[in-house]
């Protein structure tokens, strides 16, 4: 079996298990490829960042995605640092299964003025737009039909999969990862309380910009692209979809208990 292996840069321990990973691979008969487009699977090693990055700068190979967890909690990785061997092993024994993960693409709608073009930006999670430092105000129309005004810090668009990141923080719902679906979550929004809404993964959704300053639409919490008032961002199904490799079928409950407590949690009486 061919595989790929990206760690995160700026993290020593990523760095020292990808080299223990790849003589165990080489030692038991496998290959460690050097360009990924010869890879049968990719292995990521870091955080979810470093999972979400890698999965959507090369969704285009169509091959799984299986992140060990080095540091922190992860929620998308599969599992953590030290149990890597079994999960190698498992991976060449074919004891695993893969969850595949719709992803949405933003495209900017620049104003004649502007010279940016409808570039399109894909996020696994979630894309946002929002002031940086001022209140910001917001139309957001569904299938080219008003849906909401809001002003506040701005407003979230994310998947299912984006549903326990920043979404949920911002007071969302979680969503069961194999629900295709979309999700408008407001960011501290002024006024009356306005609530989280999931919609039919086909919908199409744009967000103009009525007014603020220092504005950005931020993909997956690591790209961020400057727009300005009267411009709005595109949002919709995107083309691919992302193979995560799981070792447990119910891998989201597992890890909403091991993120959130859940099953120790008492009623209140």
């Amino acid at each position: 079996m061919k595989f790929g292996i990206i760690s995160a840069k700026d993290v020593k321990k990523a760095g020292e298990l990808a080299s223990d990973i790849k003589k165990f691979l080489v030692g038991g008969g496998q290959e460690v490829v050097e360009d990924l487009k010869d890879a049968e699977l990719i292995i990521t090693l870091g955080g979810d960042g470093t999972l979400l990055h890698a999965a959507c700068e090369h969704i285009a190979l169509g091959v799984p995605f299986v992140g060990i967890n080095v540091g922190t909690l992860g929620f998308l990785t599969a599992t953590e640092a030290d149990e890597w061997q079994e999960a190698i092993e498992d991976i060449i024994s074919g004891k695993y299964f893969v969850s595949e993960r719709m992803t949405i693409e933003a495209s900017i709608e620049a104003n004649p003025k502007s010279q940016i073009t409808n570039t399109k930006y894909r996020a696994l999670n979630e894309v946002v737009v929002k002031g940086m430092y001022r209140v910001v105000n917001l139309e957001i129309t569904v299938n080219g039909q008003k849906f909401l005004n809001t002003s506040g810090d701005g407003v979230i668009v994310a998947t299912q999969t984006g549903s326990t990141a920043y979404s949920l923080s911002a007071g969302g719902p979680i969503v069961d990862p194999e629900v295709d679906s979309l999700l408008i979550t407001p960011v501290n929004a002024h006024g009356l309380p306005v609530p989280s809404v999931v919609l039919s993964p086909n919908d199409e959704i744009l967000v103009k910009v009525i007014r603020g300053n220092d504005i950005s639409l931020v993909i997956d919490g690591q790209e961020h692209i400057k727009i300005s008032q009267s411009q709005s961002v595109r949002v919709e199904r995107g083309q691919y979809r992302v193979k995560l490799v799981y070792f447990e079928k119910d891998q989201f409950l597992k890890s909403l208990n091991a993120k959130f407590g859940l099953a120790s949690r008492s009623a209140a009486g």
